[in-house]
């Protein structure tokens, strides 16, 4: 009986252990090959090898594919007495990756190249107020037209000097095709369309300019190709370990979410596979040989060893809604875009609408832009507490003692003490006391329309001083201290 209870006891354990001494197959741990070739199309020959190689190079820098470039492929086909012509299509993208041991393929194909010159604009060519011809006579209209006619000839270019402008403002187009293929069986896995337009120098010039912009898209596709997935090694309060490191390209400040494990269930006779749930984002600190240790930047679900980190193929985005007040001193609504969110020191750009008290014990309308320098001090247990600086610029708005509607710019710079509360993954409580260092007001004017047009038909103003019947014109009055309460959303 003691031996039948043992076994029951025993044999669990050992499936777990198994279960858990064994790594998941979908893990990233070694360089993707990837083989890089030109397609069927003969045209646009020269252009095509410039992408091939602006393609090979972005993809060995990124550090997670091992790239079995054209040259490369071209040896091992040499050897084997075969001759690869150009065009890989179909079964020969099979054997071409079989001789290669490549899992992928890129196929590129140039759809439409061209270069031509575009001709510079003449900044004469503006439209006038049209005069009054009523009283034109004959012989007035006819001096007019020679004398117009005389002054447009001297201005045309010569057939020397378009020929120049042409030459030196060269507009280059590319637009090409990436065919991402599974080398096993030939399919078609994605289509990666690039394409870039330059105005501009001569031919070369307009050239590297189209080239260093499909650089940029080509870098961010091929890391789009190949996102790593990794797995929890060990939790150490706010600090993890996990696989990948230098042996896949992995840079300081990537960030990855962490997740459960996924289930496998079977329903209905059918097997699925169930998403882990969500518990954190972690930032890479620290980059190892095949290891990393990443610092956890948020949390809403307890970390452990086995969890799967996957990275992000965006940094998350961070926006924010504040509304400050001070009963009856001033009213605030901004509204903030957060850069480098998850840095100690990170900054915003802010845009702002309110009202705010004068020297006068009026309320005045206001709105503006500006920004925030915030630096994180502390974080405990889901909360995070930060100073700030705010600096705007704004333009206050009222009516002057005549009516007008006056306008004048003020700015009161203030620093800031944050409490962070998260409330959910994507959403924290933001509650702030702020107080104004100093304040800046500029006088106030209003634009008077003079009853005149000018070329273009629109009226013109002038600026004038805002009229006060009394020598105490209102000074905005921004109070010292102030509170706001937000609520930041966070998008990944």
């Amino acid at each position: 009986m003691n031996r039948i209870i043992f076994l029951f006891l025993t044999i669990p354990c050992l499936i777990f252990s198994n279960q858990i001494n064994s790594l998941d197959p979908d893990l990233t741990l070694e360089k993707k090959k990837l083989a890089i070739l030109p397609s069927q199309n003969e045209n646009y020959k020269e252009i095509t090898e410039k992408l091939l190689s602006i393609i090979s190079s972005q993809a060995a820098s990124i550090g997670r594919f091992e790239v079995i470039d054209r040259s490369i492929i071209n040896d091992i086909l040499k050897e084997q007495k075969l001759q690869l012509s150009g065009s890989v299509i179909g079964k020969d993208i099979v054997e071409v990756g079989a001789l290669a041991a490549a899992e992928e393929a890129l196929i590129v194909e140039i759809i439409h190249f061209g270069q031509k010159g575009i001709p510079l604009k003449n900044d004469d060519t503006k439209k006038t107020k049209q005069e009054d011809d009523s009283n034109e006579t004959l012989f007035s209209w006819l001096i007019k037209t020679s004398i117009k006619t005389a002054i447009e000839e001297s201005r045309k270019p010569d057939t020397l000097q378009i020929g120049l402008q042409l030459r030196n403002n060269i507009q280059t187009s590319i637009e090409a095709n990436i065919k991402f293929i599974n080398i096993e069986n030939g399919t078609l896995l994605k289509s990666i369309p690039i394409s870039a337009s330059y105005t501009g120098g001569n031919k070369d010039a307009s050239l590297i300019k189209v080239l260093n912009n499909l650089t940029l898209q080509v870098r961010w596709k091929l890391k789009d190709l190949y996102m790593i997935n990794s797995e929890v090694i060990e939790v150490n309060k706010n600090n993890i370990t996990m696989f990948s490191g230098n042996n896949l390209g992995l840079k300081n400040g990537t960030i990855f979410e962490l997740s459960s494990i996924d289930k496998i269930k079977t329903y209905k006779g059918r097997t699925v596979t169930i998403p882990g749930e969500s518990k954190a984002l972690v930032k890479i600190i620290d980059i190892g040989p095949d290891a990393s240790t990443g610092k956890i930047i948020r949390k809403w679900k307890r970390v452990r060893p086995g969890d799967k980190a996957y990275e992000l193929k965006k940094y998350p985005k961070i926006t924010e809604m504040n509304l400050s007040f001070l009963s009856n001193k001033k009213y605030e609504l901004s509204g903030k875009f957060i850069f480098n969110s998850f840095k100690d020191i990170s900054p915003s750009l802010n845009g702002y609408l309110g009202s705010i008290i004068d020297s006068r014990n009026e309320m005045n309308g206001y709105l503006g832009v500006g920004g925030n320098l915030n630096y994180d001090i502390l974080s405990i247990f889901g909360t995070k507490y930060s100073t700030s600086l705010r600096i705007p610029a704004l333009f206050a708005f009222r009516s002057d003692d005549k009516g007008h509607t006056v306008g004048s710019f003020f700015s009161d710079p203030s620093i800031g003490f944050d409490w962070r509360i998260q409330v959910s993954p994507y959403k924290d409580l933001v509650l702030s006391i702020n107080y104004t260092l100093t304040h800046v007001h500029g006088p106030w004017q209003w634009q008077k329309n003079t009853g005149e047009l000018n070329e273009e038909g629109k009226s013109i103003t002038q600026t004038e001083p805002a009229v006060w019947n009394t020598n105490s014109k209102p000074n905005v009055q921004p109070p010292g201290l102030y509170f706001s309460i937000g609520l930041r959303n966070i998008i990944f």
